[in-house]
């Protein structure tokens, strides 16, 4: 298995603008944010997780490695979850 640390996290640069997304896994939410300068505000959009998967992104311009990376990171948890 490998120990790297899940990445929930994503920022990209479009056109002189810092984007992000973040993935909040206990409420299935991709969080935006726009405009990065400092942590001191949360997202100023969200899109449900399964809304995401089946129409893409609604905000920004994720670049293709992000728009590949964000999938795996639900099924991945669910391979570490315990089966009861």
């Amino acid at each position: 298995m490998n120990d790297a640390p899940l990445t929930t996290d994503w920022m990209w640069n479009d056109d002189g603008a810092v984007w992000g997304l973040s993935l909040d896994m206990e409420r299935g939410m991709v969080e935006w944010s726009d405009s990065i300068g400092c942590a001191c505000s949360g997202s100023f959009a969200e899109q449900t997780f399964a809304d995401f998967m089946t129409t893409g992104s609604r905000y920004g311009n994720p670049p293709a490695h992000v728009l590949d990376e964000v999938p795996s990171v639900p099924e991945w948890l669910q391979q570490l979850r315990p089966k009861v």
